[in-house]
């Protein structure tokens, strides 16, 4: 279920990054609330859709930047509720936990997790404050691999744990060990490569900020 909505700083950003004025900015705000009492009252993600004009289900997919248009009866159920949440990505699900959202039709790779809890999130955000997109995506990239796998025609090569033994003191230990394991072979064939110092400084504080907040 979701809760009443207050569109964040980020996402009132995104939002206007994607051409929304802001009257349907305000707009978008208020039919995110509405669907939120709808959800609450028991109905799907997909009926919530379904039941808006045709000049909300155009506000929703420029919104969500959406190349196609909206057709709530072919939508996953992970798909239709991403609709509907903020486009900081605050209240979106990953429902079978394979790192990739189902927002519409259209899918992204996120990291952290949307699963993931809070401190998580956290953590990651002052790991990477002094890195530049294009860096910060490498290391979302890299990390989504090392804890979903790589995809081969559709299907994960690993299987994640579920979050809670994923993002425990245990569990986000061994993923450290991982990629650092992956680091130390990069070095030994390539050297001390940008990439692999890169990595290396984000791993230290990345390992630094968990502790900090899970231990």
């Amino acid at each position: 279920m979701l809760s009443s909505i207050s569109l964040s700083a980020s996402s009132i950003d995104l939002l206007q990054q994607r051409g929304l004025s802001d009257q349907q900015v305000q707009a978008f705000g208020t039919l995110l609330n509405k669907a939120a009492e709808q959800l609450n009252g028991e109905q799907s993600a997909r009926q919530v859709l379904s039941n808006m004009s045709p000049d909300e289900i155009n506000l929703v997919q420029k919104a969500t930047g959406l190349v196609d248009p909206i057709r709530p009866s072919t939508l996953s159920d992970e798909g239709a509720i991403n609709l509907l949440a903020q486009p900081d990505k605050t209240g979106m699900v990953d429902l079978n936990n394979d790192g990739i959202v189902e927002v519409g039709i259209g899918k992204m790779i996120t990291f952290p997790p949307v699963n993931a809890p809070a401190s998580v999130h956290q953590a990651w955000e002052k790991a990477t404050a002094q890195l530049s997109e294009g860096d910060k995506m490498t290391m979302q990239l890299h990390m989504h691999s090392a804890t979903y796998g790589i995809r081969i025609d559709g299907v994960a090569t690993k299987q994640a744990l579920p979050p809670e033994e994923q993002w425990s003191s245990a569990g986000w230990q061994k993923l450290l060990e991982s990629v650092r394991a992956g680091l130390d072979f990069a070095v030994s064939m390539d050297g001390w490569t940008r990439t692999n110092l890169l990595r290396q400084d984000f791993f230290n504080k990345f390992e630094n900020e968990l502790t900090q907040r899970i231990g």
